[in-house]
């Protein structure tokens, strides 16, 4: 298990404790994770359950047998892939903004993987703006060995090529929010976060 599933679980554990005490209210849930109130927490528990999710989303995607599966659901995988970490980005943030955790953000903000995403699986007919509008095609072959890559024929500089190993992406964009997760563990329990993970 990872520091950021170990983190989420043992906030979400603990969460789910106090909500099912009779002794405590909803006062007693804002405080735990430092927050003024309902609002500030619901976006907080939403974030959470997001990241759970889309934790069990890459969990999927890394045991798939690409070799044996069809295209169609080969672009069910990537593009899932892709997008679920943009989500992930997308509660990250929201936690961080709600928890007043500012350091560690910006290679969250500027995750190549999500980069990725918004070519080939969010604005791929119509990534940039204006005259730098253009169109990505993502390869289906590339897919079966673990690649996203493809090419845009109609940028302004020309033929423009993208390609990573998926995997690597992945790898990378899970370490970058590893040190932030680290950082929201020790908002929530300060010096405990290690007995509780």
């Amino acid at each position: 298990m990872s520091k950021i599933d170990k983190v989420i679980q043992a906030i979400r554990s603990d969460l789910s404790g106090i909500a099912t005490d009779h002794d405590k209210g909803d006062s007693d849930l804002y405080r735990f994770v430092g927050v003024e109130n309902s609002r500030s927490y619901n976006f907080v528990l939403d974030a959470f359950y997001l990241l759970e999710d889309t934790q069990l989303a890459k969990a999927s995607f890394r045991n798939a047998d690409f070799q044996n599966i069809d295209f169609g659901t080969l672009y069910l995988l990537y593009y899932g892939l892709l997008n679920a970490c943009y989500m992930q980005q997308q509660a990250i943030l929201v936690l961080c903004r709600e928890l007043g955790v500012t350091d560690g953000l910006e290679p969250i903000k500027t995750a190549e993987i999500v980069s990725f995403r918004n070519s080939f699986s969010a604005h791929s007919p119509n990534r940039g703006r204006g005259d730098d509008q253009h169109s990505f095609i993502l390869d289906r072959h590339a897919m079966r060995i673990g690649r996203v890559e493809g090419y845009s024929s109609n940028h302004a500089s020309g033929h423009f090529y993208l390609q990573a190993n998926i995997f690597q992406l992945l790898n990378d964009w899970d370490e970058s929010h590893e040190e932030v997760f680290e950082l929201i563990g020790k908002r929530v329990y300060g010096d405990q976060l290690c007995q509780k993970i």
